[in-house]
């Protein structure tokens, strides 16, 4: 065999060798890039009979560095949101019945969740000014749920000011980087964010 021959039969086997790995690369990696191409489309999506429940905010938004409580006003750490995804609720200064009835609700969406409840944050951000004696009362059943400061919170609420509603009443979910990616009408349907957060998992599992 010639030396041309050699060089070209080794040049063969490298293809040949590469093949398999691109393959595998394209069967395993496509179908992400795929489902978060889509997510972020939701024109493309709609096309194909599936849409989000709450409005898609492109592109998204990054919240402010979230300074954050314990309902019994303990210190959270800086990092507590870190790789999860979060549930925003801006509650009225009184926690009405409404406020209530939404931390409820974040409460069950998390508890829905199952084994990825663990990836799931809960954050109550004031509306206006809370008394220690409302955050005491009327929020004690909904523990495990974070608080942000309230000398913090005038920036969040500018972050969650997505369109002309006023953000009082409503739900937001937040990727693990901080992202703001989707936001919900005052009142939502617990169920409808409940879907968007289980499709937003599954596209970051597969």
């Amino acid at each position: 065999m010639s030396a041309q021959e050699h060089t070209a039969e080794m040049n063969q086997d490298k293809a040949g060798g590469r093949g398999p790995f691109w393959g595998l690369l394209i069967v395993t990696g496509l179908p992400f890039l795929l489902a978060l191409y889509l997510f972020y489309h939701p024109e493309l999506v709609a096309r194909l009979g599936t849409t989000n429940h709450g409005q898609l905010i492109q592109p998204p938004r990054a919240l402010p560095a979230l300074q954050l409580q314990t309902l019994e006003g303990g210190t959270v750490a800086a990092d507590a949101l870190q790789g999860k995804w979060t549930l925003l609720m801006v509650a009225d200064s009184g926690c009405s019945e409404a406020c209530q009835k939404n931390l409820y609700y974040l409460r069950q969406i998390r508890r829905a969740m199952g084994k990825d409840r663990y990836h799931v944050a809960r954050v109550m951000v004031p509306g206006g000014r809370m008394s220690s004696e409302v955050m005491a009362t009327k929020l004690e059943p909904f523990e495990g749920t974070l608080v942000v400061f309230d000398s913090a919170r005038g920036a969040v609420l500018d972050a969650l000011r997505v369109d002309a509603q006023t953000p009082v009443g409503r739900m937001y979910i937040a990727d693990p980087k901080g992202m703001l990616i989707l936001a919900y009408p005052p009142n939502p349907a617990w169920r409808d964010v409940l879907r968007d957060l289980e499709r937003l998992l599954k596209v970051v599992q597969q």
